[in-house]
């Protein structure tokens, strides 16, 4: 059994240097501004380009034949595009990207990062890229469809990988068959489709590219329901991107342009290309933790880097 899986060589990092929407498959009369953009109005570190880390995990991001990849890297290129600018892509390690954004030595991330308090103090925080639910993936063959709860867990055995933040909730399962942790998602993945394990949890987006990757696998992702006894563990979190500290006017264009590819419907539009059609990854928490924290009830940047927006609007027409 062959799992399509993101191989990255995280021992160098490599300049990928892609310019507009080359690589994206987006069509450029449909999302350029009616006038070109001034970049020289934005300190970045190249006028008109946007220097982006990279972790290289698919189907968020990724390289192939030299060109980066990924539904992340679409909808940054796709804004980039709507605001007379250029993308460049920088391939880093999962910890490096934070550090690299935090020290203004690129200009964004992006992927599966979760928000949370601590990070909102060091750098600032886009609103949500998309939402990631708590998922058990399994076999298609197992009676679960739109949802499992805490409880029908009672006699299935579940995997995971050793570190991931849920465990702790996976442990307080009542009636659960057995709890399997493994080194990595590829030896997790493996048993549940040899029937080595019942449910895993796993990374949801990666899931489900692997799932588009391989049918063959007949495996599917089934919610699991909120609990509020397991929050870790059954707790939708918010994927946001970063930009620097100080850079407000790139922050505002970003987020302003990350609402625009949501409202206009490009970013459902981009993830389904990469297995991401779950319509729930663009539904919103039930209760936005960011209140209060750095953000207003009306969606404003407050605390460490509370601001004035800078309005880009016109660049970003509904």
């Amino acid at each position: 059994m062959t799992l399509v899986l993101p191989k990255v060589p995280f021992s160098r990092r490599r300049v990928l240097g892609l310019l507009g929407t080359a690589a994206t498959g987006l069509a450029a009369p449909a999302i350029l501004p009616r006038r070109a953009f001034a970049a020289a109005e934005f300190t970045t570190l190249k006028p008109g380009v946007i220097s982006a880390a990279m972790i290289g995990e698919m189907p968020l991001s990724g390289e192939r034949d030299g060109k980066a990849i990924g539904s992340d890297v679409e909808i940054l290129e796709g804004i980039a595009a709507a605001l007379g600018m250029t993308v460049e892509w920088e391939l880093y390690g999962w910890p490096a990207v934070i550090e690299a954004v935090q020290s203004n030595r690129a200009e964004w991330f992006g992927g599966n990062f979760a928000w949370n308090e601590t990070r909102a103090g060091i750098m600032q925080l886009t609103d949500a890229a998309f939402y990631t639910g708590a998922y058990l993936v399994m076999k298609q063959d197992k009676p679960f469809t739109d949802s499992v709860t805490i409880d029908q867990m009672a006699g299935y055995t579940l995997g995971t990988v050793v570190g991931f933040s849920p465990i702790p909730d996976m442990q307080k399962i009542p009636g659960l068959g057995e709890l399997k942790l493994y080194d990595n998602t590829d030896a997790t993945l493996r048993d549940v489709v040899a029937g080595r394990v019942d449910f895993a949890v796993l990374d949801a987006p990666v899931i489900d590219y692997i799932i588009l990757q391989n049918p063959d696998f007949g495996l599917k992702q089934v919610p699991l329901s909120a609990h509020p006894d397991y929050p870790l563990l059954t707790s939708k979190f918010s994927a946001i991107w970063g930009i620097p500290p100080g850079n407000t006017d790139l922050f505002d264009a970003v987020n302003q342009g990350l609402r625009w590819m949501h409202a206009t419907g490009k970013s459902a539009e981009i993830m389904a290309k990469y297995g991401l059609t779950n319509p729930d990854y663009l539904v919103p928490m039930a209760s936005n933790p960011r209140l209060g924290v750095d953000r207003d009830e009306a969606g404003n940047p407050i605390g460490t880097y509370g601001h004035t927006s800078r309005d880009f609007s016109e660049f970003f027409p509904v």
